[in-house]
């Protein structure tokens, strides 16, 4: 059964621990979660909310800029739900929204989370055929299509993860906690768990979440700014290549950093190779850390990248961000500027 805040340890595992090795531990990890996960919702509701307020209501639209837009969106929509999952481990691990807020939770998670890599992804093609292409992308990059193109990516994403509204639920544990998890199975007459009905549903939907929102989109963006970056080496015209090439490593790098261990383990577990404890509660709250990190991550990049660091410092962070989503007016025809801050995801 997966747990979307923390992985919990067999009973066979849990047994073996004394109770209060037991209560030192979980006490730690309550501590940690509500540390990281308060963080991070400020940290992202203020920045993504910035990238929000500048794009939508200062700065004219142009297709870069409703990517942008859009994955500030997704963004802010997943840390506004962050205080549920804060108060759920401030509570010590009891949900007291009741079952609709539970289903919405997940819901909106999975969304805006896959809404999030899906709009990196085509951030990383559209900077591509900026580059590889200027001139049929100065005749059909209009912001329009970019506008059609959001729709879709939206849709996609209802598609996917709308299997988390059917199998997000509360459930009892005994002792007057709730939880809410993904329920891909139940438990007869309260004793024995159904693990046929549960790998049917579980593997499936960790298959498909591993395909859409990591190993597809992973290897896009690999290729769009492999392909960028040998035409930064070959074309003289493109300034600062050195520069170019060092946001072009930390854009791929961060998102491996932030979705690798999400998504892998749950392949590892469904090879059937078993992580031992306390290894597999360690790395798979990282692994949650990470994700819900590259929600505020964004929002970071744009202003730090953006400019000289030490210059930044000396600017406020509404100029910084826009200035980092400023367009030339023909962006295509400038090969110099095709790769500077509004690239970068």
């Amino acid at each position: 059964m997966e747990n979307s805040t923390l992985y919990i340890p067999s009973l066979s595992t849990v047994t073996t621990l004394a109770e209060e090795e037991l209560d030192g531990i979980y006490h730690l990890f309550r501590i940690i979660n509500i540390t990281i996960y308060s963080i991070i919702f400020i940290l992202g509701t203020v920045g993504n909310g910035l990238v929000i307020w500048i794009i939508g209501f200062k700065m004219e639209k142009t297709a870069t800029l409703i990517w942008f837009l859009n994955l500030g969106i997704a963004d802010f929509s997943f840390c506004l739900f962050l205080p549920l999952y804060i108060t759920e481990w401030a509570m010590w691990y009891h949900w007291p929204f009741g079952w609709i807020m539970c289903k919405t939770w997940g819901f909106n998670l999975h969304l805006n989370l896959s809404a999030s890599v899906l709009f990196l992804m085509i951030i990383s093609v559209d900077r591509c055929i900026c580059v590889l292409y200027p001139i049929w992308a100065k005749i059909h990059r209009t912001s329009r299509s970019a506008s059609i193109i959001s729709v879709i990516i939206w849709v996609l994403s209802v598609a996917l993860s709308f299997p988390y509204i059917v199998f997000y639920d509360t459930t009892d544990n005994g002792k007057e906690s709730i939880h809410c998890i993904l329920m891909f199975s139940i438990w007869n007459n309260s004793t024995t768990f159904d693990y046929e009905t549960w790998e049917v549903r579980y593997k499936p939907i960790i298959m498909t979440r591993f395909v859409s929102m990591f190993l597809i989109p992973f290897s896009i963006i690999m290729v769009c700014y492999g392909l960028i970056a040998l035409q930064v080496r070959k074309n003289s015209r493109i300034s600062r290549s050195g520069r170019t090439l060092k946001i072009i490593f930390t854009i791929v790098i961060c998102f491996f950093s932030c979705w690798f261990l999400y998504h892998i383990l749950p392949m590892i577990e469904n090879a059937d190779i078993e992580i031992g404890y306390p290894a597999n509660v360690i790395l798979n709250s990282l692994g949650y850390y990470l994700a819900f990190f590259n929600s505020c991550l964004n929002p970071i990049i744009y202003v730090f990248i953006g400019q000289d660091f030490k210059k930044s410092l000396n600017k406020s962070i509404s100029f910084l961000l826009k200035n980092t989503f400023r367009e030339e007016t023909n962006p295509a025809e400038s090969p110099s500027n095709d790769l500077e801050p509004e690239t970068m995801t």
